[in-house]
């Protein structure tokens, strides 16, 4: 025990002996040594800086590092996230880019790619990555071998590297003498570093002087220990991983802001996930750091130096990880081969040939800015939809969807609804010249045409599948008004609030009506209803306004959405049955009045007085088109365009948004399976009912796309609806919802809207749907019909023979409804002459 004690006496007097001595021997030999002359003030100096580097790595650092990340960890997972970008592909798994900071950002980013000047304080441009899951393996080798080899070991303990930071006199004087002035040298900057610089910081310029840099340097120095300490809590260095693979440079002159992270940079440069990059390109991308690779062609000097500059990255940097870092010599061999054939190309971007034929035809002028860049990509190919998605995302979760989500995939193909989008824009166009002399001097439906003064109403052409996937889908507001009014959204949380929606549905709400009816049981086609507004003739036809009481025929009664019948009809149904099938499909009902007294739910039906988004319209559709198909036992969820999600790992939601609480309906809890029959003759009549050898619905003008007359289809329902104010003619609002099968048992749902949905804002005069919305739905029709035949669904076909069509009226008839009952009959029910 006592020899012990006198070790470790021992230890303790060398521990201070040593120190002291070499004190001396410095102070003696070097510092107060005549004989040095002015050696000594050079190794005064040069002792002064080693300890300086001493103290700076293992003292300054781990007390930094502690004390600060008690204080700035929350600031520093905030700045992680807030960089983050959402990525989104389309239905054939192609990558189509990135949301738009605007888009995907909290307020305080910079997206503007140059920085702001607030007072004292510059706001330098931010970046956007795509998080990796999981890092790529040589790629993370390859970066600390060339940027940071000792992280972790004794000389980099606490994210500053002694080795680094005592080369940096050595590069000083080096620099000095081959630039012939003095230049402060570089050296020293860890991965920590290269964050504090790429995240905070403004990346060193040619411009840079020698006190700009120093200052940049001692700032990097003081975050380094504190982002290294956050990063690597408790020995785990895998979230130090994931900001090296997220945050940094790897390519440059892309049209718009710099590629940052493994993900981005590989799906542009590699045009693949980077799960699935070689371990040549993983080399590749690790090498690129502080040498970024230039995507786009420039001047013939600058297009010298993009490809020296990626021959440089392949050929030596990355090559010079596959020599150190592969053991195996025939996988050496190969890697090398590799490199050495990417270097023999040109970095330019990659994009899969669908979307790539697409921005070629469609925008050809900016195609190449959009295959190098993800966010111009994004808005070129999506310019309506990335609105619509990220508010269906707010909708389940909120403001704080950016939690949850690092991507997702469409329900639609890119190209395809990019060459829809367009040909909406010039069926508008035309819309505009036809419709000119009727619409509001503050309006055009022309979108070349909208100015300060003038706007366009909002216009919404949306379809489904049977399985609600939305396969077509245009707007023409940012507000993507199709999943909501914006008055409905809380301005707090984000979340779609259904009972504050208050645009009304016009004569749509004439479905219900239909519902309700075919749920009784009770009536046909021919059924005579009431009419105490019917013209002394032609009840056949639409015409209506006489005064006189006469008996319509239901199929007449919904083919020209008269009131008068249905009003009546529907109040023998029964007040609560309507109110049920109103809160079932989620609508609201009308205000009650003044005097406390709320609107019957068969008047505000039958007239459309509810109200509800164009999203709630189209999944009413999409209820009934199930219905029809056989298909009365399966969920039918809102239409959706967000085919799945890539989720963070967190997927709890912040809270539950009322438009997702009972969102899905089961047809047959709304729709009696013994009603359908009656349900789809009504509801087909608008397209298909006929008399005296002319169509007589609303939708006459589309009456080649009623099923009788179309051997390619099964079954096509439709109704319209215009809303206007206490002005008759004042159009606010017109509507066209419904769906179709086709003979190959592809089955889509569709709503089509134009209007502001606003009684304060009228866009036109005497403008019904049948004007405005049937057009647009012609040409949705006709794009439905091309992506049946790409997709047919043989599933959704019955499994026996279809029953007997009804068959289409002979030439001459005058109608298949209530004057072909025997007039005994006719007399009984309304007893007139």
């Amino acid at each position: 025990m006592i020899e012990i004690a006198r070790l470790l006496m021992r230890l303790v007097e060398m521990a201070v002996a040593i120190p002291i001595r070499i004190a001396r021997f410095f102070t003696e030999w070097i510092a107060f040594n005549p004989r040095l002359g002015a050696l000594r003030y050079v190794a005064i100096a040069a002792v002064g800086y080693v300890v300086f580097a001493l103290l700076l790595v293992y003292v300054i650092a781990p007390i930094r590092g502690f004390t600060g990340q008690l204080y700035l960890s929350e600031a520093l997972r905030y700045d992680a996230e807030r960089w983050l970008a959402t990525a989104i592909y389309d239905r054939s798994g192609n990558f189509v880019g990135t949301f738009d900071p605007r888009l995907d950002s909290k307020q305080d980013v910079n997206w503007t790619g140059e920085s702001i000047d607030i007072g004292d304080y510059t706001a330098n441009p931010d970046h956007k990555s795509i998080p990796v899951r999981e890092v790529p393996e040589y790629y993370w080798k390859c970066l600390t071998h060339h940027e940071d080899r000792y992280i972790g070991t004794p000389l980099n303990p606490f994210g500053i590297d002694l080795i680094g930071v005592l080369k940096i006199p050595y590069s000083t004087i080096r620099r000095s003498i081959a630039l012939r002035r003095p230049a402060l040298g570089v050296g020293g900057s860890t991965l920590p570093m290269q964050f504090a610089r790429v995240i905070y910081k403004t990346p060193p310029r040619q411009s840079e002087g020698p006190f700009a840099k120093l200052s940049r340097k001692l700032s990097e120095w003081w975050l380094a220990p504190v982002i290294y300490f956050e990063l690597t809590q408790g020995g785990d260095n895998s979230r130090l991983r994931q900001w090296a693979a997220n945050h940094l440079w790897l390519a440059q002159r892309t049209g718009g802001t710099s590629l940052h992270g493994v993900e981005l940079a590989s799906r542009i440069v590699f045009g693949k996930a980077a799960k699935d990059l070689t371990v040549a390109e993983q080399f590749v991308l690790a090498s690129a750091v502080n040498k970024p690779i230039i995507l786009l062609q420039g001047s013939e000097d600058l297009n010298k130096v993009r490809l020296d500059r990626w021959r440089y990255i392949a050929e030596v940097r990355a090559r010079v990880c596959a020599q150190a870092l592969i053991e195996d010599e025939e996988q050496k061999k190969a890697v090398v081969f590799d490199l050495i054939a990417l270097a023999g190309g040109p970095p330019d971007p990659r994009v899969q040939p669908g979307l790539d034929k697409s921005l070629e035809q469609l925008a050809p002028d900016v195609a190449a800015r959009a295959r190098a860049n993800p966010v111009i990509r994004a808005n070129l190919l999506m310019p309506a939809a990335r609105y619509g998605l990220r508010e269906e995302m707010k909708q389940i979760y909120g403001f704080n969807w950016r939690n949850h989500v690092r991507g997702l995939t469409a329900s639609f193909d890119a190209g395809d609804n990019l060459a829809f989008t367009r040909r909406m824009g010039e069926s508008l166009v035309k819309l505009n010249a036809a419709l000119s002399g009727r619409l509001d001097p503050r309006f055009t439906l022309d979108p070349s045409r909208v100015a300060d003064q003038v706007e366009m109403p909002h216009v919404a052409v949306v379809a489904a599948d049977a399985d609600g996937r939305i396969v077509r889908y245009y707007e023409n507001t940012a507000t993507a008004a199709y999943f909501g009014s914006p008055i409905a959204r809380d301005a707090i949380t984000g979340f779609y609030e259904r009972g504050r929606e208050p645009r009304m549905i016009a004569s749509i709400g004439k479905m219900i009506a239909a519902i309700a009816i075919a749920n009784e049981g009770k009536d046909t086609p021919a059924t005579l209803y009431l009419d105490t507004n019917a013209p002394d003739k032609g009840l056949e036809t639409c015409r209506h306004g006489g005064g006189l009481r006469r008996g319509r025929s239901a199929e007449v009664a919904f083919a020209c959405s008269l009131n008068e019948p249905l009003l009546l009809r529907t109040a023998q149904i029964g007040q609560s049955r309507l109110q049920d099938l109103i809160d079932r499909f989620g609508f609201n009902m009308p205000p009650k009045n003044a005097d406390g007294e709320g609107t019957p739910p068969s008047t505000a039906a039958v007239l459309g007085q509810i109200s509800g988004s164009p999203r709630r319209v189209h999944q009413m559709s999409s209820v009934i088109l199930n219905a029809l198909i056989g298909r009365d036992g399966l969920k039918v969820r809102p239409p959706t365009l967000i085919e799945r999600y890539d989720n963070t790992g967190d997927e709890e939601k912040d809270g539950s948004s009322v438009n997702e609480v009972a969102s899905s309906l089961i047809p047959r809890s709304v729709i009696r399976r013994g009603g359908t029959p009656v349900l789809k003759a009504l509801l087909e009549a608008p397209l298909c009912y006929r008399a005296y050898k002319s169509s007589q619905g609303t939708l006459k003008s589309l009456a080649d796309w009623c099923a009788v007359r179309r051997p390619d289809l099964r079954l096509h329902f439709a109704k319209t609806g215009t809303q206007v104010t206490l002005d008759p003619d004042a159009t606010v609002d017109t509507w066209t919802t419904g769906g179709l099968q086709f003979g190959n048992g592809a089955a889509y749902s569709y709503v089509v809207v134009v209007g502001t949905g606003s009684a304060s804002s009228p866009w036109a005069r005497s403008v019904h749907a049948s004007q405005a919305a049937a057009p647009l739905l012609a040409e949705l029709l006709s794009e439905l019909a091309a992506d049946a035949k790409a997709h047919p669904r043989p599933d959704l076909l019955p499994g026996i023979p279809q029953s007997a069509r009804v068959a289409p009226q002979p030439p001459g008839a005058k109608t298949s409804g209530w004057r072909a009952l025997p007039e005994k009959e006719r007399n009984a029910a309304f007893g007139f002459n």
